[in-house]
């Protein structure tokens, strides 16, 4: 008898969440009818504030882009040395930096090689504002250089 009440009553939470689920489905659907039909209710005025904001922050973010094109553009046809220096601009206003450190493995995939040391093959770039990669980094390992010493001095062993 346990197992007939136990069925009874999944059966009847199933219908209660179903019941649920349409319900703040038609509730969804009155809410973006007022929206439509009410342009001058808080909830139609604060959708469509919304809406305008994100339009205009597009379009600046558009013309911004094209604007850099142009200047790279530029740059490249003229084989100007100043890319370099208009590249690094353009990243710090983005809020992208290089990350500095090849053994951190959030930012860098390492390769393989052997050695003790990483090189970097391609930098990773790391949006400053969320810590995330904008591009990954790769390194390899390489062997450790010796130390090169100035003339005159010797090599200290313990």
């Amino acid at each position: 008898m346990t197992r007939r009440s136990d069925a009874l009553l999944a059966r009847r939470l199933s219908e209660v969440e179903r019941s649920l689920d349409r319900i703040s489905r038609s509730i969804e659907r009155i809410e973006v009818a007022t929206i439509v039909r009410e342009p001058s209710s808080v909830l139609s005025v604060d959708a469509y504030d919304g809406l305008r904001r994100q339009i205009v922050a597009a379009a600046q973010e558009r013309t911004a882009h094209l604007r850099q094109l142009a200047v790279f553009a530029e740059a490249a046809q003229n084989q100007a040395p100043q890319l370099r220096q208009v590249v690094e601009e353009w990243l710090s206003q983005a809020g992208v930096v290089r990350w500095p450190d090849p053994a951190d493995s959030r930012y860098y995939d390492e390769l393989g090689g052997e050695g003790e040391d990483l090189r970097i093959l391609r930098h990773a770039f790391v949006d400053e504002a969320t810590g995330r990669p904008v591009v990954m980094g790769q390194t390899e390992r390489v062997p450790r250089l010796p130390v090169a010493r100035h003339a005159g001095e010797r090599e200290v062993r313990s």
